[in-house]
């Protein structure tokens, strides 16, 4: 005669609840790392369409001006500053157009000394960004280079791949002889450099 069982013994059963809580515990912990990256991924997409939106603005207020005050030409800000100054293009009909570093980039529209209009570019604060002139004779050009990932502001230390976007742009472009060929850009850095602790 054949003993049937009937039931599960207790170290069966505490088995399989042990098991269960490690595959819900990997399952959770997995999720978890799927929403960060999601998350990082979300954040550069944005940033991308921000500078993108930056370039068009910046070079079309660099084609209309007639002149573009830097106060500190060979200086880099960090975008964590505030409130400062990066520079001041001089428009067509006594029109002022300024950036600055205030939470990212502010751009102000100033017409007869009253701010029209501004302008938000919230950018990453690891960001530097610096403004100079370059002129070949004739033409004179802005070129305006933001770089990300050149330090951690905390530590001071390198973290991460250094990228670098530079948009470039010739001044006055819109007032001058329509039969002159100028090749203005957006350009994301060629070079990536890594940080320490990376492979």
């Amino acid at each position: 005669m054949m003993k049937t069982r009937r039931g599960f013994t207790l170290l069966e059963m505490t088995l399989v609840s042990v098991i269960s809580i490690v595959l819900l515990a990997m399952a959770v912990a997995l999720t978890g790392v799927v929403m960060g990256l999601s998350s990082v991924t979300s954040r550069q997409v944005e940033g991308e369409r921000t500078l993108g939106r930056l370039s068009l603005v910046f070079r079309k207020d660099v084609h209309q001006a007639e002149g573009v005050i830097i106060p500190k030409p060979e200086k880099t800000v960090s975008l964590a500053d505030k409130d400062e100054l990066i520079c001041e293009l001089r428009l067509p009909r006594q029109e002022i157009v300024r950036y600055r570093v205030h939470g990212g980039i502010l751009r102000e529209r100033v017409r007869d000394g009253g701010v029209v209009t501004r302008e938000g570019f919230p950018l990453d604060p690891r960001y530097r960004v610096g403004l100079r002139q370059e002129s070949d004779g004739t033409h004179t050009r802005a070129v305006l280079t933001l770089e990300l990932g050149a330090a951690d502001p905390v530590t001071g230390q390198e973290r991460g791949s250094r990228r670098t976007w530079q948009i470039l742009a010739y001044v006055g472009r819109d007032q001058l002889n329509p039969a002159t060929v100028f090749h203005d850009s957006t350009e994301p850095a060629p070079t990536t450099q890594k940080g320490e602790g990376q492979q």
